[in-house]
């Protein structure tokens, strides 16, 4: 499996329960404890999946998913709950979910849960990120700057869309290990290198200078325009 996969859940040890299983599986993980956090990092990312605890501290998490899906977020989500009544299900649907899985579970049950939901054609997966003159095909992977497509790695990808999902937003070096799946053996200067490859790739149709260092913190994409969906 391939992925990036935001998981919701103000339990400590379940949220590591799950997030552990998900990267042995070989998907990029995001956690949330909090209502607030779940709906900051939906808006700032592109996932392909959202896992969310049905109640957290603060209020129903169906809130939220309907607060994201007013504003035209496609992106599927599963709710994990501990409610076994079936209206609370069908209020979980109604409010955007694409599927229910009831506490307990067995890890292998979730993974099959999750393969069956990233098999559905989405439309967050047609979408187009525009920053200026660079834009990504979210879908298909693909880095063009203007008509020219820009052959990059997949942890070139991964580092170009963290950064262009979050522009003007320092991402430290640590940051960027964890997000993309740098190990931590290889050391900080792996992202130095990673970064100094990206660049070489733009510079050839001179749209390097999009990523910029700040010195002693780490990275950011400049502010561009952004265009969502096409």
């Amino acid at each position: 499996m391939a992925g990036h996969i935001l998981v919701a859940d103000d339990d400590d040890i379940l949220r590591d329960f799950v997030a552990q299983g998900l990267r042995e599986a070989g998907l990029l993980v995001k956690e949330a404890a909090t209502l607030a956090d779940t709906l900051q990092l939906a808006r700032e990312n592109v996932f392909e999946l959202w896992i969310l605890d049905r109640q957290m501290p603060g209020g129903d998490c169906a809130d939220t998913l309907r607060t994201l899906r007013g504003e035209g977020r496609g992106t599927p989500a599963l709710f994990l709950t501990a409610a076994r009544a079936v209206d609370k299900r069908v209020e979980g649907l109604d409010a955007g979910a694409d599927d229910y899985l009831t506490k307990p579970f067995q890890i292998a049950e979730l993974l099959a849960r999750v393969r069956a939901l990233l098999r559905r054609p989405q439309a967050v997966r047609r979408e187009t990120l525009r920053r200026g003159r660079v834009m990504l095909r979210l879908e298909a992977r693909r880095v063009y700057v203007d008509d020219f497509e820009i052959a990059v790695t997949a942890n070139e990808w991964r580092l170009m869309s963290l950064l262009a999902q979050r522009p003007g937003t320092v991402l430290s070096r640590s940051q960027i290990m964890a997000d993309v799946g740098v190990a931590d053996d290889a050391g900080e200067v792996a992202v130095d290198h990673l970064v100094s490859r990206l660049r070489a790739k733009l510079r050839q149709h001179g749209a390097d200078a999009m990523i910029k260092t700040v010195r002693g913190l780490g990275f950011l994409w400049e502010n561009g325009a952004a265009e969502t969906p096409e």
